[in-house]
C-alpha cells in the first residue's frame, strides 16, 4: 500500500512540475486560400519572407509563394468551435448518464440507456455552446490576392501576433 501511496505522490510532483514549463514557442495557426478561393494549407506560421509564407503543419512544412495566396485567415474555423463542444458535451453527459443510472427507479434507465440518451443531450448543449463562442473568437482575415505590396504590409503582423 505504501508503494502505491509512493508512486502516486511522485507522478503527481512530475506532473506540477512539468506543467510549470513555459511553452517554447507561441506560432499563430492561420488557413491560406488560394485565388479561387479554396483552402490549400493550413497550419502555424513558421517564418515570412518578402515572397513565401512558411507553414508548419503535422506533416511537415509547406511553403506557399505570395502569388498564389487570395486570403490568409488566422484561427481555426467556427466548426472547430461546434465540434469540441459537442465532443465534450456527448463525453460529459454519456459518462453522467451512465453513473447515475438506476433501472429500479421510478424513471428508470440503464446504464447503456442513460449513456445514449443523456450523451446526446450533452452534445446538443455543447454544440450550441461552442457555436456561442465563436462571437469571441477575434480571427482575422488579411487579403492578398497575390499582390506583394499588401503581403509586405501583412507580413509582420503574422509573425508578431
Amino acid at each position: 500500500m505504501k508503494n502505491y501511496f509512493l508512486i502516486t505522490m511522485v507522478l503527481l510532483v512530475c506532473i506540477v512540475g512539468y506543467a510549470q514549463n513555459e511553452s517554447k514557442e507561441k506560432l499563430l495557426f492561420v488557413r491560406v486560400f488560394d485565388l479561387n478561393g479554396e483552402k490549400i494549407g493550413k497550419g502555424k506560421v513558421q517564418t515570412v519572407t518578402d515572397s513565401t509564407l512558411h507553414l508548419k503543419t503535422s506533416n511537415g512544412f509547406i511553403i506557399f509563394p505570395i502569388s498564389t495566396i487570395k486570403t490568409i485567415k488566422t484561427k481555426r474555423s467556427a466548426g472547430n468551435n461546434i465540434a469540441t463542444g459537442a465532443t465534450i458535451g456527448f463525453a460529459f453527459g454519456a459518462i453522467l448518464g451512465a453513473t447515475t443510472a438506476d433501472p429500479d427507479a421510478w424513471f428508470g434507465y440503464t446504464a447503456a440507456e442513460g449513456a445514449t440518451g443523456i450523451g446526446i443531450a450533452g452534445a446538443i448543449l455543447g454544440s450550441t455552446i461552442g457555436s456561442l463562442t465563436v462571437a469571441f473568437k477575434n480571427s482575422n482575415t488579411y487579403i492578398i490576392n497575390g499582390n506583394s505590396e499588401l503581403w509586405k504590409l501583412i507580413n509582420n503582423q503574422l509573425v508578431t501576433k
